[in-house]
């Protein structure tokens, strides 16, 4: 296959400059397969990275993490792949020799690897990822859906962390992507109810099956799942939880949160945090061919790569009309 000398993609150079460049194709080691990009999600962490950067991302890079396309090249030692196929990719990619991976926690790796971190990611026509941290997409999968291999992922460690909530009541925080993935697992994972706050009457009315609640307390709940950036959603899902609740928390807070540690010993309470995924993509990749959970309705927009600044500004600021933004390439 005749591949070009370059590709275009999105770089951040600094700060809230992300720019359209060209950059020459990246190469391949052995065990890495090359995917020209058909779908790249845009995740709420990269409008964070953009504005503030709070993983230090080393500039110029090219972000994005969520990606699915067709594999063009394959390096000389992978075998379970070849050129044509549809795949959808991982971002993380532990190392496999550190002492967390070698407990089997290769998600909370110690010289950890990410799309969009510390290499460039899938804002480009083209990227590079370890064949290892990629599933084959069935074609009634389309590109867009398979993009969301690992938010699903990450969503399915959100249920697992969570503990057994068959029967149980469950609140969770925040109406953005995240939440609602969250809320669907929770209800295919058997919960008696499942509550969620959030702000956006739209994205909260996108998912079937909840119970919608005001954004404060809101009384006795057995698991509070945080899903969204804010300190006072912590204080939220605390004064929720019933006696022996748990809290997940799941989405990152910078600064630190002061809690109760006198409500959490008398109601002998629990915090858990939940970072990544312990190896569910296979899992995910069911999820996404279940029709019950409809993932698919989460891409609200497929935008083409040309209209990228559109697409961008759809994921930060129109709330109100977009949840999960694509940009789809030709």
């Amino acid at each position: 296959m005749n591949l070009p000398a370059t590709m275009r993609a999105l770089q951040m150079r600094g700060l809230n400059q992300l720019v359209l460049t060209t950059l020459p194709l990246p190469s391949l080691k052995t065990d890495e397969v090359l995917i020209r990009t058909m779908a790249t999600t845009i995740c709420t962490s990269d409008l964070h990275d953009i504005k503030t950067n709070p993983f230090g991302i080393k500039l110029p890079s090219v972000l994005g993490h969520e990606g699915a396309g067709i594999i063009v090249q394959c390096g000389s030692d992978v075998k379970t792949f070849s050129t044509g196929m549809r795949v959808a990719a991982h971002p993380v990619v532990p190392c496999g020799i550190c002492e967390e991976c070698r407990r089997g926690f290769g998600h909370l790796c110690l010289n950890m690897g990410h799309l969009g971190i510390d290499r460039n990611g899938t804002f480009a026509e083209y990227f590079v990822q370890r064949a290892d941290r990629i599933r084959r997409l069935p074609d009634s999968i389309s590109f867009p859906l398979g993009a969301l291999l690992e938010p699903v992922a990450n969503c399915l460690q959100a249920i697992a962390r969570a503990g057994d909530i068959k029967g149980r009541v469950v609140l969770v925080v925040g109406d953005g992507p995240f939440g609602n993935i969250i809320a669907r697992l929770a209800i295919r994972a058997g919960a008696a109810r499942v509550l969620v706050s959030g702000r956006e009457p739209f994205r909260l009315g996108m998912i079937p099956g909840a119970e919608i609640v005001d954004s404060g307390p809101v009384g006795s709940v057995d698991v509070a799942i945080l899903a969204v950036s804010s300190s006072a959603a912590v204080h939220t899902c605390m004064a929720s939880l019933r006696k022996r609740g748990r809290l997940v928390v799941f989405s990152l807070i910078n600064e630190p949160v002061p809690i109760n540690l006198f409500q959490l010993h008398v109601s002998e309470l629990e915090i858990v945090g939940c970072c990544n995924d312990e190896e569910r993509m296979d899992e995910s990749l069911r999820c996404l061919e279940d029709p019950a959970l409809k993932l698919s309705e989460l891409v609200t927009q497929e935008v083409p790569f040309e209209n990228w600044e559109e697409a961008f500004y759809l994921a930060r600021d129109r709330h109100d009309k977009a949840l999960k933004v694509a940009i789809t390439f030709n």
